[in-house]
């Protein structure tokens, strides 16, 4: 019994000790650590007492060299940059010299800015038309057949020109009491004659002479009837007399011959084709001048009347030329049409280069009204530079790119609102030349200052 009891009791005490010494190793840990935070602390103290003691302690000193490198670079980088923006506004600002010879040799214009006019157009659609007075239809005035074609669709031919010769039955019987009634009128010239000498003579009695003179009258009116019904036929007198000269005159022959200048733009006769009176054997038009019909639509009769200035061009917008024409609405129709309620205006183009040709469709441009500009140019002397529109002003005997701001425009004319005063001389026309010495310029060459 003592025996247990004292195993016991040493069991209690050994499991005591074991627990002191577990609690006593955890303390001494966590003292340890304390020491080493506190000796951190002081050691913390120690570097900011000795910062205190010296002004640029030795890693200071490193960090601030890395931060000078590193400011001196994006100096260095700001000044590249700035150094490169420079060098870009210089080139934008890069002047052009050209001589007087230079300024001809390219057929460069200069004009002075000036205040001007804007106009509000409008826009209409047309056609180009043969002048009605310029059309000339050709008939045979007797029905026949065709001999010969001396004229050709698309030729050019002159006023009297012969187109085609008919053989015609009619025109020969037409000939033919000509030749008599002429025949007829010196037989009875004749007879008259002889009639008077006998009744001053007292041979014959005066109802003898008064007859002759009588049938000579009537002869003489014949003759006259057949001339006008050849004339009627489109012949000359030249051709009539011809007739009454010629005995071996083929009296079948007939003439058709150019009643204008122009051109051929139809034709309806080939050789041996019957052809009536009613046939239009050829259809001759004088090109010289033409007509535009413009489409007026009704919400926009107000606002067009004759006189106002219009400007005719091509709707081909690929097109590499578009022609143009201005000039002034001749007429406006007082009627609507029926079908499309809508009115017309004509214009009339001058088109001795055949340029306007009939059946084309075309654009006009219809100045509706005015407001004045402080500072106005035309079109053709702006240029795109580097995404910016720039006018070449002259400045001494130089030439530089300008940098403008565009305000209202029409078909031809352009406001500035800023970057050109007035008075001042820029390129009116064939700036681009001036546009293209300054991109040569840019590679190392030309007339860039």
């Amino acid at each position: 019994m003592r025996v247990l009891v004292t195993g016991f009791i040493n069991s209690v005490v050994g499991l005591a000790l074991l627990s002191f010494v577990a609690v006593y190793g955890q303390a001494t840990e966590t003292e340890h650590a304390g020491q080493t935070v506190r000796k951190t602390e002081h050691q913390s103290e120690k570097v900011e007492h000795q910062n205190e003691k010296n002004e640029q302690p030795a890693y200071v000193e490193d960090v601030n060299e890395g931060a000078n490198d590193t400011h001196e670079g994006e100096n260095h980088r700001d000044h590249d940059a700035k150094k490169g923006h420079s060098e870009h506004e210089d080139d934008g600002d890069s002047k052009l010299k050209f001589s007087s010879d230079e300024l001809k040799e390219f057929s460069i214009e200069l004009a002075r800015a000036n205040p001007g006019a804007i106009s509000k157009t409008l826009g209409l659609s047309g056609e180009v038309i043969v002048a009605p007075d310029k059309l000339f239809h050709v008939h045979a005035l007797v029905a026949g057949m065709v001999r010969k074609v001396f004229k050709e669709l698309g030729d050019n031919v002159k006023e009297g020109d012969l187109l085609a010769t008919l053989s015609s039955r009619e025109l020969a019987e037409t000939k033919a009491q000509l030749v008599a009634a002429n025949s007829r009128l010196h037989l009875t010239n004749a007879n008259l004659k002889r009639e008077r000498e006998l009744y001053q003579k007292k041979v014959t009695a005066e109802q003898e002479y008064l007859q002759a003179k009588q049938a000579q009258t009537e002869a003489s009116i014949e003759l006259k009837l057949a001339k006008q019904r050849l004339l009627a036929l489109g012949l000359s007198n030249q051709d009539v007399i011809s007739v009454l000269l010629s005995d071996s005159d083929d009296l079948t022959r007939f003439e058709l011959r150019a009643p204008t200048d122009g051109i051929i733009i139809a034709k309806h006769a080939v050789h041996g084709e019957l052809l009536n009176t009613e046939t239009q054997t050829f259809t001759i038009a004088n090109l010289n001048q033409v007509w535009v019909n413009l489409t007026i639509h009704q919400k926009d009769l107000p606002v067009i009347h004759k006189g106002q200035s219009v400007v005719i061009s091509t709707r081909d917008r690929l097109a590499e030329s578009q022609p143009e024409f201005r000039g002034v609405i001749d007429w406006v129709s007082p009627t609507l049409s029926e079908a499309t309620r809508s009115a017309t205006a004509r214009v009339i183009l001058e088109n001795a280069d055949r340029r306007w040709r009939p059946g084309l469709f075309v654009s006009g441009t219809v100045a509706i009204a005015e407001t004045m500009a402080r500072v106005v140019i035309p079109r053709s002397a702006l240029q795109n530079v580097e995404d910016r529109t720039v006018v070449f002003v002259q400045e001494g005997d130089e030439f530089k790119a300008r940098p403008v701001q565009l305000g209202r425009t029409d078909t031809h004319r352009v406001e500035i609102v800023q970057g050109l005063e007035p008075g001042e001389t820029f390129v009116s026309k064939n700036a681009f030349t001036l546009k293209a010495q300054m991109s040569k310029s840019a590679f190392g060459g030309g007339h860039a200052h």
